[in-house]
């Protein structure tokens, strides 16, 4: 069983606490929490079964007291805090030979989520990001569909989601939240994260990203609560991606044509159009002016919709297991397998996700936030050190809004 150390204690971090310390976790166990709060202790008490009083779970005020005091009683972390502090956190785990499960998303920058990934490949160790919504059954059948080229070849592709309903209330619920200075941006890096990483799963990256913003569009604050994004592919691919966090009726689909057939997909229904003919054959050799010589079919799919801890459990559960296979190997397989790796893949095929996906999710991120400010498109992968330039100069133009 694999020995962890929760880094942070707010809302996601007592959410995986509770899970671990109750056994809903078979690989992992808890043995410390690192967090600020005078209140930790008591409530690790109260809500994992008395641990810290019967010595099972030790608590730690910083990152230096659990290193200094507890090297040996854990074998990998999670990561729990504001986004800005997740780069320095995971690679002082991965120069400690500690494996690293961190929340979305991977940072606040390009820069600092590529030199993360690099440092885990360096050290051999697991690095995974914990994007759940990839366990979803729908999103897991929508891949293979895809992959196997059920509807040919993707010509376009046309995202909505305004589920993610935000007050002002949950904007003003912590200090760092919806804020260049705290949270390095506002919905996309947020809640837009699951969304943008599902994107790059299923579709690959773009080449070039364009988007509005309409800075503020729902609250008083400079971040986005809001987004168009437009995504264009080196084979002609494009797609169009419209996020809110502003609008009251919840929507969600996601619609992929194809020249082969048509997806559209929703919280709990997939329907997939199958055309009699490829279009780009049909194009060149149909007689008629439109689609009189095509025909297609419909097939309809009740999908299962996920909701509680599973997801995080699937996470949680994977990630064990991919560190205790990465344990139990020898050090000549674990050069081989660092050896074997590339610049876009680790091998560590077991995880559900690896550091370049918390790469891949930034950019895309990262591009449009740049896009939107300088009002063109922008090339994937973004300028890292453009875009921390603007970065600074939103930090500052919030500051001067703040007074």
């Amino acid at each position: 069983m694999v020995k962890v150390a929760i880094i942070g204690l707010g809302h996601m971090g007592k959410r995986y606490a509770k899970m671990i310390s109750r056994g809903e976790i078979k690989t992992l166990s808890l043995a410390c929490v690192c967090t600020r709060s005078s209140q930790a202790a008591q409530w690790i008490n109260e809500n994992c079964d008395g641990a810290v009083d019967k010595g099972e779970v030790k608590i730690y005020r910083n990152e230096n007291e659990l290193y200094e005091n507890a090297m040996a009683d854990f074998d990998a972390i999670i990561i729990t805090t504001p986004h800005k502090l997740h780069p320095d956190t995971a690679i002082r785990a991965f120069r400690a030979g500690k494996h690293v499960l961190c929340e979305k998303p991977a940072g606040i920058d390009v820069i600092s989520a590529r030199q993360m990934y690099s440092e885990s490949k360096f050290a051999g160790v697991v690095y995974e990001l914990i994007f759940h919504q990839r366990t979803y059954s729908r999103f897991i059948k929508l891949k293979k569909m895809l992959d196997d080229g059920e509807i040919g070849r993707i010509q376009s592709v046309r995202q909505i989601d305004t589920g993610y309903y935000r007050t002002r209330s949950y904007h003003a619920s912590g200090e760092w939240r919806s804020s260049w200075q705290g949270e390095g941006g506002g919905a996309l890096i947020n809640q837009g994260q699951h969304l943008l990483d599902m994107w790059q799963w299923l579709f690959g990256m773009p080449q070039e990203v364009g988007a509005f913003i309409n800075w503020g569009k729902y609250n008083d604050f400079i971040v986005d609560d809001e987004a168009i994004i437009n995504f264009n592919y080196e084979d002609g691919m494009t797609g169009v991606f419209i996020f809110s966090t502003g609008e009251g009726h919840k929507e969600r689909y996601i619609e992929i044509s194809g020249t082969k057939g048509h997806i559209r997909i929703d919280d709990d229904k997939l329907r997939i159009w199958h055309f009699s003919r490829d279009l780009e054959e049909y194009s060149k050799n149909a007689t008629c002016s439109s689609t009189q010589e095509l025909s297609e079919s419909c097939e309809e799919f009740d999908l299962e919709t996920e909701s509680g801890d599973e997801p995080y459990r699937k996470v949680l559960e994977n990630f064990g297991q991919a560190v205790e296979l990465k344990m139990n190997q020898n050090p000549s397989q674990i050069a081989n397998q660092l050896a074997e790796a590339t610049d876009t893949t680790i091998a560590t095929e077991t995880t559900i996700t690896n550091g370049q996906d918390g790469i891949n999710t930034l950019e895309l991120t990262c591009g449009a936030y740049l896009s939107a400010f300088k009002g063109k498109k922008v090339r994937i992968p973004v300028n890292g050190e453009e875009y921390r330039d603007f970065l600074d100069e939103m930090k500052h133009n919030e500051s001067e809004v703040l007074g």
